[in-house]
């Protein structure tokens, strides 16, 4: 004799929902990893002279299995300026209307933040200097539609900046937290 036992929540002492199960089984725990995406690549970008964010052509799509879930997104890449004082700048745009490709001018969407350095940025103080960005934060997209994430990068100052120099592995991580 086999017994089932069907449950659409697991509530706590406390009266809030503590799990859920969706209708296609899958399981849903308030504050717990959910789910884990990532991209990596080895591709040198061509190079950025400008202060215009180009596409590292690093990007997830990704779908929330709630409204309340989060995402905490990391980047790491190496990068390089060819002059003597010159900045390399990292950033995350949700939602871009242009094209994810690498080298693409990044247009539309939002940037995780609109500081002047990104998230993430290095002074070069010589042209023979390479070195590792990364950052992270935790973000709610507030929806249950597709979600994409693209790594982006430009100059600050002076030179051009490249992101994978020398075919360095990237990677675009991001993990699904539970609301």
């Amino acid at each position: 004799m086999s017994s089932k036992l069907g449950v659409q929540n697991i509530a706590h002492t406390n009266g809030t929902n503590a799990m859920t199960i969706a209708s296609d089984g899958s399981v849903h725990v308030k504050d717990h990893v959910l789910d884990i995406y990532q991209h990596t690549s080895s591709t040198q970008t061509a190079g950025n002279a400008t202060a215009n964010y180009q596409s590292t052509g690093l990007f997830l799509t990704l779908t929330p299995k709630s409204s309340a879930s989060k995402f905490l997104v990391t980047f790491h890449g190496a990068v390089h300026n060819n002059t003597a004082n010159g900045f390399v700048v990292a950033n995350i745009v949700v939602n871009p209307t242009s094209s994810t490709d690498i080298n693409t001018v990044m247009t539309g969407g939002t940037l995780i933040t609109d500081q002047t350095y990104g998230m993430a940025h290095i002074n070069i103080v010589s042209s023979v200097y390479v070195s590792q960005l990364s950052a992270s934060i935790l973000h709610s997209p507030n929806t249950t539609s597709p979600v994409t994430y693209n790594v982006v990068y430009k100059r600050a100052t002076r030179g051009v900046t490249y992101w994978a120099i020398d075919s360095g592995f990237t990677t675009l991580t991001a993990m699904e937290i539970g609301g």
